[in-house]
């Protein structure tokens, strides 16, 4: 599991999801694994997928550290809960509990994850950013766009992720997804075309092919998790 100890200019905070612009992969996955009706959303922010989820027929709490982002959730109509770094989320507290894009921002990742399986009553459901292509992408001249986020303090292999959820003794379910534009090397070459214009068309029937799922994905960009919780 890598630190980042990049302090360089184009290191910038990430951009948290907003009501209304929840990504869609991810209100999906939640909604086909969440188990019960009760849902504690930590890290949960503004409410973007709480939000979702309360549309889908559920009971969603927002927990976060940052009550100015919790005022958003609140102005919603959801019900919030404003912790501290290091406060016990408690045991029991809700069916299931959500982690979406939490686990890199915290301290310890394995202390957080029993904070949140003894929470759960049923089940923890987290995303988080995936590095497994970083060399790969590299060699391209390229590399994923969250690696230079200065609020992200650890990134994550399959591997690095496998092990430290062997740590918690629970069963879990690991999955890649939200896969990048196979042909991304190619973008550098069309946006150094004299006509801007023109790198684009060239790219056109690539992006088509992709879209009507033609071409083969390999270079994932985040984790999708389930862990178990036995009563």
């Amino acid at each position: 599991m890598g630190k980042l100890q990049g302090q360089s200019s184009f290191f910038v905070a990430g951009p948290p999801a907003v009501p209304g612009e929840a990504h869609e992969p991810i209100i999906r996955f939640i909604l086909k694994e969440i188990q019960g009706n009760t849902v504690l959303d930590i890290g949960g922010g503004q409410g973007a997928y709480a939000l979702e989820l309360r549309k889908a027929g559920y009971r969603p709490v927002v927990v976060d550290v940052d009550k100015s982002a919790l005022a958003v959730a609140a102005q919603n109509g959801l019900e919030v809960r404003a912790v501290t770094p290091d406060e016990a989320l408690g045991e029991n507290v809700a069916d299931t509990v959500i982690l979406i894009e939490v686990l890199e921002h915290v301290v310890d990742p394995s202390l957080f994850l029993q904070s949140a399986i003894r929470a759960a009553k049923k089940r923890v459901i987290f995303t988080l950013p995936c590095t497994d292509n970083f060399v790969q992408l590299f060699q391209m001249g390229l590399s994923y766009a969250h690696i230079a986020v200065s609020d992200h303090l650890h990134h994550f292999s399959e591997n690095e992720l496998k092990s430290l959820l062997a740590q918690l003794s629970c069963e879990y379910r690991l999955e890649k997804g939200d896969f990048l534009f196979p042909h991304a090397s190619m973008f550098p070459l069309s946006n150094s075309m004299r006509w801007p214009l023109l790198g684009k068309l060239c790219m056109l029937p690539l992006r088509v092919l992709n879209r009507l799922g033609g071409v083969q994905k390999s270079i994932p960009s985040r984790f999708y998790g389930v862990i178990d919780v036995t009563e």
